[in-house]
């Protein structure tokens, strides 16, 4: 009987133990953040014993089955011994417990290395700037000298930090020169596929002339206030699209994320399929075509293109400087100019309700009508409601 007794309560003693794990004994596993430049996150590790948690689990095997621990300790079975066994299965079992949660940590921390400036002369007659980044953001804003300035930092995930700074070391920034300037980021794999992330912080020479071009695969573009003279091109596959303030032509594009551009003192051409639009403060003509999202315009001084097919439109304006073409297929469209502005308007709903407070001829799902001298045309057309308003 020694022997079925002894390990009739060592399995009860690890039954409780596990128990005891599945509950989180101790609380849960913490975190500390990391000194220094390279931030990450691991372990503090389990704050549970072993002693601790077979003292508990001894006693609720007293408690759970009294009669063998009574018929144990009378029949010649050591229950000392019992416990020492359990202390040591169950320090085993804890142990790889500890070492698969520390494990699954490290592996889900996030380490940054931050790769210094890198600076890139611009000589006369530089024609374009091109910069490329596959996984990770850029960031470009002005500056008062002659040359860029890249200020480059390299994000892991998924790996330990050894492995993570041997990952940054092969990662950076690469610039072919010429006529065609060329700024490139490069990295390689590791892991289950995986690439770093390479955040790039870009500021411009003032008074740049040559074109600017811009694309991410993977992350956000945004420009602010750059002084180029040169066209400007924006756009990413995976990201929101950002310009504030450009002096010159804009083109803002992605397949999956949201577009803002305000301040523009030029033509702005706006493209992306699954996203939203907000353009402010236009002063050249602006183009915006979305597949599924909505499309939000305030303040556009000359001509007017806004096309979605799954989305609302909201176009408000204090000048009416060219004509408007607003089309929404599955959406609502709402219109406001100032009462003073010379328009023809031409506008149906085939489905929604109409409202305007213009004095317009509403017939038949139309809204038509001159307004002043009738100078631009104002065309919007939806499935859904159709709302032609006075500016406030």
């Amino acid at each position: 009987m020694k022997f079925n007794w002894k390990w009739l309560l060592l399995g009860a003693a690890l039954a409780v133990v596990f128990f005891y794990i599945g509950k989180g004994y101790g609380g849960p596993v913490q975190a500390r953040q990391l000194s220094g430049a390279n931030s990450a996150s691991e372990p503090a590790g389990v704050s549970a014993s072993a002693t601790d948690v077979v003292s508990e689990a001894t006693s609720a095997a007293a408690e759970f089955a009294p009669d063998a621990v009574s018929e144990a300790t009378t029949d010649s079975v050591s229950v000392p011994e019992v416990i020492s066994d359990v202390i040591s299965a169950a320090s085993t079992v804890i142990g790889s417990w500890q070492t698969g949660a520390e494990g699954v940590s490290a592996g889900n921390a996030q380490y940054t290395f931050d790769k210094g400036i890198t600076r890139v002369d611009v000589p006369e007659g530089t024609e374009s700037i091109s910069i490329a980044n596959t996984n990770g953001k850029i960031e470009m804003k002005q500056g008062n000298g002659k040359d860029i300035e890249i200020h480059t930092t390299v994000v892991v995930n998924q790996a330990t930090a050894e492995e993570a700074r041997t990952i940054a070391d092969k990662a950076g920034v690469k610039v072919s020169g010429g006529a065609q300037l060329e700024i490139k980021t490069y990295s390689e794999p590791y892991g289950n596929i995986h690439y770093p992330g390479l955040e790039l912080m870009i500021t411009l020479p003032k008074g740049m002339k040559a074109d600017l071009q811009a694309k991410t695969k993977n992350g956000n573009l945004s420009l602010s206030d750059v002084s180029s003279t040169g066209k400007i091109k924006l756009s990413s596959v995976n990201g929101n699209v950002t310009a504030s303030g450009p002096p010159k032509d804009i083109s803002l594009h992605t397949v999956n994320g949201n577009v803002e551009v305000s301040e523009a003192k030029a033509n702005v051409d706006i493209s992306l399929t699954n996203g939203n639009v907000k353009a402010e403060q236009i002063a050249g003509t602006l183009v915006a075509e979305t597949t599924n999202g909505n499309l939000t315009v305030k303040d556009a001084l000359a001509a007017i293109e806004a096309v979605t097919v799954a989305g609302n439109i909201h176009v408000e304006s204090r000048k009416v400087g060219g004509d408007w073409r607003v089309t929404s297929t599955v959406g609502d469209v709402e219109l406001a100019w100032p009462e003073n502005a010379g328009v023809v308007v031409d506008a149906k709903s085939a489905l929604g309700e109409m409202d305007t407070d213009f004095p317009l001829t509403v017939k038949n799902h139309k809204v038509s009508g001159k307004i002043g001298e009738g100078t631009y045309q104002i065309h919007a057309q939806s499935m859904a409601g159709l709302s032609l308003m006075k500016k406030k």
